[in-house]
C-alpha cells in the first residue's frame, strides 16, 4: 500500500468514527426548542399562615450534675452492733422517723452502774456532812483543834465533788444510750444503705445516705467570662436531657473560685420540683448572650420530599413550591427557618 492510499483509509476511519460519536450525542436527533420552565403550582386551598421574624434571646449552655442541697450521711456516735435498719434505699422518710436501731444492752448495764454509783455517792456525802457538823459543833466549843476542823470541812467537800461527778457519769451513760435509736434529721429519700443489722458500727462509720428530693440544684460549669454575668437570683433555665424538659433554675451560689484547668467557675442554680429528677443526672444551664431574629413555622405546614423539604407559598393567588432549610423546633410544635422564606410570606397549609 503506497502512501497516499494509506492516508485516505486514515480519513475515512476518522470519519466513520466522528459519525458514530455524534450519533452517540444526538446530534441527529430532533431538538426541542428552548422554552422557560415554570415552578409546580397548584391551586391554593386550606388555611394560611404568615410568615414573621421574632426576636428571642441567645442562649450558652453549661454543662453541669444535678446535686442535692440538702443531703446528709447517717453514722454512729458510739461503738455498738447494728440490731435493726427498718430503711432501704428509695424509701422516703420523715424528720424523727427511725432510721437505725443499735444494741443497748450494754450501755443499759453502764446507765445501771452509774445509777449505784449515784446512790452509793449519795450515801458517803450523807456521812460526810453529818460528820462534819458534829466536829463544827465541838470545834465551837474549843473541844478540837483547827486541823481536826479542816479535815471535816475536806472530807465534805471531797464527798461532794464525788457525787456531782457521779451525777455527770449517770447523765452522760443516759445520753449514750438515746445515741443507739438513730432518727432522720430531716424529710427526705434514702439514696444508700451501706450496712447491715449484725454489722458493728463505729464512730463516724457511714451507715445512710440521705438527700431532700423538693430541693436540687444544678451545679454547672460556666466559663470565665460567661459567668462575669450571671448573679445570684438570676431566673435561667435549665435543660434536661433525661427527661427531655426545660425547668425554671434560680442561681442560687456563685463559687467564687475558678477551676484552673477549665478556666471554669461552678454555678449552682436551685431547680423547680419535678419528681423525674434525681442527683447525678446530666444538664444544661441556658445563659440569655444576647438575642437574634428567627423565623417560625409550624411543623405541620412542612413537606418532604426524600431528603428535601418544601412549603406551598401563596404568589399571585397560587401556591407554589418552596424548598427550605430548617433548624430547631421549640415546645409550640414550631421550626426555625433558617433559608428559603421571607418575612411577611404566606403560606399554605396543608389540608386535613
Amino acid at each position: 500500500m503506497n502512501k497516499a492510499a494509506y492516508i485516505l483509509t486514515l480519513l475515512i476511519a476518522v470519519a466513520v468514527l466522528a459519525g458514530f460519536m455524534g450519533w452517540l450525542a444526538g446530534v441527529f436527533n430532533e431538538k426541542v426548542p428552548p422554552a422557560t420552565v415554570h415552578p409546580v403550582t397548584t391551586a391554593p386551598t386550606g388555611e394560611t399562615y404568615s410568615v414573621s421574624v421574632v426576636s428571642e434571646p441567645t442562649l450558652e449552655t453549661a454543662t453541669g450534675t444535678i446535686s442535692a442541697r440538702d443531703k446528709t450521711v447517717i453514722s454512729s456516735r458510739i461503738l455498738a452492733t447494728i440490731r435493726a435498719i427498718p430503711v432501704r434505699a428509695g424509701d422516703s422518710v420523715n424528720m424523727g422517723d427511725v432510721l437505725v436501731e443499735l444494741d443497748d444492752r450494754e450501755l443499759e448495764s453502764q446507765v445501771e452502774q452509774a445509777r449505784q454509783s449515784v446512790l452509793g455517792a449519795k450515801a458517803r456525802l450523807n456521812e460526810a456532812t453529818a460528820e462534819f457538823e458534829r466536829i463544827k459543833s465541838i470545834y465551837e466549843k474549843r473541844l478540837i483543834s483547827r486541823s481536826e476542823y479542816d479535815q471535816a470541812q475536806a472530807t465534805l467537800e471531797s464527798r461532794q465533788a464525788e457525787y456531782q461527778g457521779s451525777l455527770r457519769q449517770l447523765e452522760e451513760t443516759r445520753t449514750a444510750r438515746t445515741y443507739t435509736i438513730i432518727n432522720s434529721p430531716i424529710d427526705g429519700r434514702v439514696i444508700e444503705r451501706f450496712a447491715e443489722p449484725g454489722d458493728t458500727a463505729s464512730p463516724g462509720m457511714p451507715l445512710l445516705e440521705i438527700y431532700n428530693p423538693s430541693i436540687l440544684r444544678l451545679d454547672a460549669q460556666v466559663r470565665e467570662s460567661l459567668a462575669a454575668g450571671v448573679h445570684i437570683g438570676d431566673e435561667l433555665q435549665a435543660r434536661i436531657d433525661a427527661i427531655n424538659k426545660e425547668i425554671p433554675a434560680t442561681v442560687d451560689e456563685i463559687v467564687p473560685s475558678a477551676d484552673p484547668g477549665s478556666r471554669s467557675i461552678t454555678v449552682k442554680a436551685l431547680l423547680s420540683s419535678d419528681a423525674a429528677l434525681y442527683p447525678g443526672m446530666f444538664g444544661r444551664l441556658l445563659i440569655p448572650t444576647g438575642s437574634s431574629e428567627r423565623m417560625y413555622i409550624p411543623q405541620t405546614a412542612i413537606r418532604r420530599m426524600g431528603q428535601l423539604e418544601f412549603v406551598e407559598v401563596l404568589e399571585d393567588g397560587r401556591a407554589v413550591r418552596r424548598f427550605i432549610r430548617t433548624g430547631r423546633s421549640n415546645d409550640q410544635g414550631q421550626v426555625d427557618v433558617l433559608a428559603g422564606l421571607q418575612a411577611g410570606e404566606t403560606i399554605l397549609m396543608p389540608g386535613r
